[in-house]
């Protein structure tokens, strides 16, 4: 309670909005003695309310509040450290006045405690501590403690996972008003996790999630909903109807970003970095990153080591992102850790330290850095900056690969076929590149892959494109072909060892070992070794179906590129290139298709008729769905509402004859070699149609027909399931 009859006034006041009267009154109740007012006082300071906003003025208000031992200056103390608000920010600082408060009763300061042990900043990562004022903040009913605990046992990274103690925690926080908790039940709800499945119960614990923190973002300008709310906008929110709309989610990024929530900025700057749902713009991009990262922000701090790393906006300058990466790794973030550490192991804007490299890695490996482990394994493999240890060196590539890191996967198929630190085991080799180069389609087909830590407030940007996986891919055609070539793993294919390693070149794959056959060479050595044993090199060729400028007339041109650079737009017109495109579309979900049955393509009408209209199919004398059911099928029962594979029937000797027509076209624009790869062939079957096998990496099909072919049923879903059921379905 406060000692002060003026510290009373001052809270009406500030109720009633008179925050200028409410000043004079904090004033008096400090004349009396009232520590309390120190608070008060400092509040109207550090938000500008009745006077200039003015941190620094804040910050001695409420250091003066915390000396005289009020627990509630102490708190807003930690938070200007933690902020840097008028005075320089110091986690350690922070978290010393978050533990003091703590100790003294407050909620607020018992979770902030809690996290700074559960993160690491700004203290030693104690998980133990990290549990204790997690527990205690839940237990005096704090609100988001509930669901930070549910999230840690259900992650179980810091400590064992334990999803019926996380339910109940998700549970307390529901009872509590927390909507992380309301989002976390609705996911159990959804899944049938430990509670009866009920999807209605699910959408009404999300629409209260996203009711309450857009009433907050809104009406109370809360930066922390602000920053949620362009999370739900950013991913999408499907199970209440909320579609994915980057635009919306820059916006409300943009609010809390410009209210100060670090989060915000930074993840606003990876939007602008990487152009997704805003122009690409380097320069917003370190604009936000720096405003982030001059919060301490490790994230932020990260990215815009990135960018000097990089040269993305501003000269390329190694020293200045060695700094950055020092700062956020000695924040305890992971990923600049490892990013340091492989400084120190090449000597890049810091000197050549192996020592000091291991040193940053194994901090960065221990936190579940995946990245890490590959370095790390090096330095274990050679007995850079410590004592070698081959095996120790296999385990750390075991647990990467395990962990999904490509580099990991890479290496460790390395040591399987070298025998680096385990026995030789070349089918296993074979089957990690094999999966590996099979996987790189999705990386040519630029896909990016966003990711979201689990406090939901920021984002990280993995981006497969760039020339970092880039050399990894390269390396695994590269082991790959030799696998190939010797036939060790797998059946001997001197063919298709020489068009890996074509591809490996073509990454711009440099072996490590400066002693070790140059890959021209070698390319050269297998081509004349394969021709001598009367082998036939494959062509070097892709098809692009691409997209043209203008809607005039047929919007997308078959293309063949050459492995020269040269290119050859193969002259289909109409019904015949619609074809071609169709099978090559077919042919992308797969290796080959053998046997399209007439019930996939009474399946796929409608799919058919949207090809032909994206294909701008102009057949004389008749609109494009005339020109689908008269080419496609033959209508043998007149009445509409009977079952679709009784009305409709694949009439093939049409299909037939167009392939027929496609091919002689071909025939005229390729050479006899691309022709014997790209030609299609059918069967006289009524019921079957095949393509000779072609590699879907030899096909690139442009993002506005990927919908197009999700929409195919496969052979096998035909297969194990009664016709009418996938008529209905589809």
């Amino acid at each position: 309670m406060a000692e002060s009859i003026w510290y009373e006034k001052a809270l009406e006041c500030i109720d009633e909005n008179d925050y200028a009267q409410a000043k004079i009154y904090f004033e008096k109740a400090l004349t009396e003695g009232d520590t309390d007012a120190y608070n008060g006082l400092g509040y109207l300071y550090y938000v500008g309310l009745g006077v200039p906003q003015d941190y620094k003025q804040a910050f001695v208000l409420y250091q003066k509040g915390a000396k005289a031992g009020d627990a509630n200056s102490i708190v807003t103390l930690g938070l200007c450290y933690e902020l840097g608000h008028g005075i320089d920010r110091d986690l350690q600082k922070a978290t010393y006045y978050y533990e003091k408060a703590a100790g003294m009763g407050v909620f607020v300061a018992m979770y902030k405690t809690g996290v700074k042990y559960q993160y690491g900043y700004g203290v030693g990562q104690n998980t133990e501590k990290a549990l204790y004022w997690l527990e205690m903040a839940a237990n005096e009913g704090y609100p988001r403690a509930f669901s930070t605990l549910g999230y840690l046992y259900y992650n179980g990274k810091l400590i064992e996972q334990d999803l019926q103690k996380s339910l109940a925690f998700f549970q307390k926080g529901v009872e509590a008003g927390d909507h992380w908790s309301r989002l976390a039940m609705s996911s159990f709800y959804e899944k049938g996790q430990f509670v009866t499945k009920d999807l209605e119960k699910a959408k009404s614990l999300a629409q209260e999630a996203y009711d309450s923190c857009k009433e907050k973002a809104i009406i109370e300008d809360d930066t922390d909903a602000q920053t949620r709310m362009g999370e739900f906008y950013f991913k999408g929110f499907p199970l209440i109807g909320i579609k994915q709309d980057y635009m919306q989610a820059a916006e409300w990024y943009e609010k809390a970003a410009n209210h100060g929530d670090e989060g915000a900025q930074n993840n606003l700057g990876l939007m602008y970095r990487f152009g997704i749902g805003l122009i690409q713009s380097y320069e917003k991009a370190l604009y936000w990153y720096s405003k982030a990262a001059a919060s301490m922000n490790p994230n932020a701090l990260d990215n815009l080591a990135g960018m000097y790393y990089h040269g993305y906006g501003v000269e390329q300058d190694y020293v200045k992102a060695a700094e950055l990466y020092a700062k956020a790794a000695n924040l305890g973030f992971a990923n600049s850790q490892e990013n340091l550490g492989e400084m120190y192991m090449k000597g890049l804007g810091v000197n050549q330290d192996y020592t000091k490299a291991v040193f940053w890695l194994e901090k960065s490996a221990k936190k579940g850095e995946r990245s890490a482990f590959t370095p790390l394994a090096n330095c274990y493999r050679k007995g850079l900056g410590v004592e070698k240890d081959v095996n120790k060196a296999f385990e750390l590539l075991k647990k990467g690969a395990e962990m999904g890191d490509l580099q990991s996967k890479v290496s460790m198929a390395e040591c399987l076929i070298e025998g680096w630190g385990t026995r030789c085991n070349f089918e296993h080799a074979f089957k990690i590149l094999d999966t590996i180069c099979h996987t790189e389609k999705e990386y040519r087909e630029k896909h990016v892959t966003v990711n979201s830590f689990t406090s939901g407030n920021e984002l990280f940007f993995e981006d497969p494109l760039d020339t970092v996986n880039l050399s990894h891919y390269a390396k695994a055609y590269y082991l790959l072909a030799i696998l190939c070539y010797t036939g060790n793993g797998t059946k001997k294919d001197p063919s298709e060892a020489i068009r890996l390693l074509r591809t490996a070149d073509k990454y711009g794959y440099v072996n490590e070992d400066a002693s070790a056959e140059p890959l021209e060479t070698l390319l050269e050595r297998w081509k004349n070794a394969s021709a001598d044993e009367g082998i036939q090199d494959t062509v070097d060729c892709q098809v692009e179906i691409r997209e043209k400028a203008q809607e005039k007339g047929e919007r997308y041109d078959v293309v063949l590129l050459h492995a020269d650079g040269t290119e050859t737009i193969v002259n289909i017109m109409g019904r015949n290139k619609f074809i071609y495109i169709l099978t090559l579309l077919i042919t992308k979900k797969g290796k080959s298709i053998a046997g399209l049955t007439t019930k996939v393509f009474s399946c796929m009408r409608n799919e058919l008729e949207e090809l032909a209209e994206r294909m701008k199919v102009r057949p004389t004398g008749g609109n494009y769905n005339q020109w689908i059911r008269e080419f496609i099928y033959q209508e043998y029962r007149e009445k509409e509402d009977g079952p679709l594979d009784k009305r409709y029937r694949f009439y093939t000797h049409k299909y037939s004859q167009a392939l027929t027509d496609t091919n002689k076209c071909l025939n005229t624009s390729c050479s006899d070699e691309e022709y014997e790869t790209f030609k299609l062939s059918s069967s006289r079957s009524q019921d079957s149609i095949t393509t000779i096998p072609i590699e879907p990496s030899q096909i690139v099909v442009p993002e506005s027909l990927y919908t197009f072919l999700d929409k195919i049923p496969t052979q096998d879903v035909l297969d194990k399931h009664p016709f009418k059921k996938i008529i209905k379905e589809s």
